[in-house]
């Protein structure tokens, strides 16, 4: 299947607006975001949890810009909203056609000014379920959002190299459906920020890809060594060599999932899944793998 980008014109005059708790404009940015029970909060190592929004909807996958005064996170199913950390206002800024599914990923340019968005269309094709994945970008107040990438596997990682054009993604093919394009490459794969040049960095099992700040490293789910509804924690350079395992699930824990670099690379935090999803921090190598807090269901560093 071609890739091709279609724009949609987006009018947002009037940003939707969620509520926060009074507290949340006071919080500024902290070292890691997360969501349980359908909200957001901040978490500083050693700390105590701070709130950040409190509604009806369901937020999701929080993604840090890179000056820390603004979150990303999905709302629903395909909603993308930006939480400003310093004055707590809440806005709308994306909200993707009903035949996408819950959006996997986001990501912000390294200027800022653009957030990349993963989402999955399943449909039926001939009776036969089948699947494109697609990536699109939006600019950060909400203008072009683009479709720049389609008939991939199942897009469920984004990180962006330093030069902001070009992006990595972690693709996979999930059971019991085909893919739109039987000759999409599968594992890790680099592309042009408008969807052109498309490569495959890696062919290895890989879901939830983070890059790190510098653009040297990329750490993934993978399942060679565990199960597909478990995981194991991957990194590699992000040229694709040196991929290797540095971490196992600890006892206790059926798998390990969403690793995120910490700003300075130093340190990766993952989630756990068992009887209550929890968040672990490790070492960048993998050492020192040690769980810091519970009820926890998505992150960013």
């Amino acid at each position: 299947m071609s890739t091709r980008v279609i724009r949609i014109a987006i009018a947002l005059a009037t940003a939707s607006t969620i509520a926060l708790t009074p507290a949340a404009s006071a919080i500024g940015p902290a070292p890691i975001a997360l969501s349980r029970q359908g909200d957001l909060f901040t978490f500083r190592l050693g700390g105590a949890v701070h709130r950040l929004t409190e509604t009806a909807a369901r937020e999701n996958r929080p993604a840090w810009a890179p000056s820390r005064r603004r979150l990303a996170f999905v709302s629903g199913d395909r909603q993308v909203g930006v939480l400003r950390t310093r004055t707590g206002a809440t806005s709308s800024i994306a909200h993707l056609p009903t035949k996408f599914d819950e959006i996997q990923a986001l990501a912000w340019s390294p200027d800022g000014g653009r957030i990349a968005i993963a989402a999955n269309n399943w449909f039926k094709w001939h009776g036969v379920w089948r699947l494109s994945g697609t990536v699109w970008t939006v600019g950060a107040d909400g203008g072009d959002l683009s479709m720049i990438l389609a008939g991939q596997g199942m897009v469920t990682g984004l990180g962006w190299m330093p030069n902001g054009r070009k992006l990595l993604a972690s693709t996979e093919w999930p059971n019991g459906v085909e893919l739109w394009d039987p000759d999409a490459p599968l594992g890790v794969i680099a592309f042009a920020d408008d969807g052109s040049n498309l490569r495959l960095v890696s062919e290895t099992l890989a879901s939830q890809l983070d890059v790190s700040t510098d653009g040297r490293r990329a750490t993934y789910r993978g399942w060679s060594r565990t199960c597909h509804a478990c995981g194991e924690i991957w990194r590699m350079a992000t040229d694709g060599t040196g991929a290797h395992v540095i971490a196992m699930p600890p006892g206790g824990v059926n798998g390990l999932f969403m690793p995120r670099f910490s700003p300075a690379g130093t340190r990766i935090a993952v989630v756990a899944s068992g009887r209550r999803s929890s968040l672990w921090v490790m070492h960048a190598d993998g050492s020192g793998l040690h769980r810091v807090l519970t009820d926890i269901r998505s992150i960013d560093w």
